[in-house]
């Protein structure tokens, strides 16, 4: 990783950071949060290296800032970590898509990780909690018994926000992609 990628990471986590500080500060509706735009374009334009990099320390940084230091931060930071890296893995990264077609798909991406990041935060205290027999975590169940349990789970409580997380991310990259996708092209030039 050169100098200009390493400075242009800490502009993006900084930025991502004040956006987060910013979602703190002015809650959105449900689980909406502006920060994976930012993880999703770098990740998008710069790779997969760059893209878990700036999700992992915009998350480590903005947690400073707001004092959302705990034991979920490590699971945010990781899972924020792969929103950035799986973009760097989409197809038409380096070529002439029609911007129609980069614009679907970014924002396809965006609704899936909407779900999958709390489907996956949910996964680091489920399997701890008490409480409706036909939602919790029982050892020795098969696997399809442990899907249905961990669908109901997550249907009561993560859907909803999540729901909102991905529309938020859909709405946004399709909003606010391409001027970002443009500056973040040139300053990779």
């Amino acid at each position: 990783v050169s100098a200009k990628i390493i400075a242009l990471l800490g502009v993006l986590v900084a930025i991502n950071s004040v956006l987060r500080f910013a979602e703190v500060a002015i809650p959105g509706p449900g689980g909406f949060s502006p920060i994976f735009v930012l993880m999703i374009l770098g990740g998008y334009v710069y790779g997969a290296r760059v893209g878990f990099l700036l999700g992992v320390l915009t998350l480590l940084v903005s947690a400073l800032i707001t004092g959302g230091v705990g034991p979920w931060l490590p699971y945010q930071m990781f899972t924020a970590g792969w929103v950035g890296m799986s973009a760097g893995w989409l197809p038409g990264r380096g070529s002439n898509w029609p911007r129609w077609k980069t614009l679907a798909l970014l924002a396809g991406f965006g609704i899936v990780w909407g779900f999958a990041y709390g489907a996956i935060l949910n996964l680091s205290f489920w399997y701890v909690l008490s409480g409706d027999p036909a939602t919790a975590w029982v050892p020795g169940l098969d696997a399809g018994a442990i899907l249905a349990r961990y669908g109901g789970f997550y249907a009561v409580t993560s859907l909803v926000p999540d729901l909102f997380r991905a529309l938020g991310n859909a709405a946004l990259l399709v909003v606010f992609g391409p001027p970002t996708l443009k500056a973040l092209r040139r300053a990779r030039r």
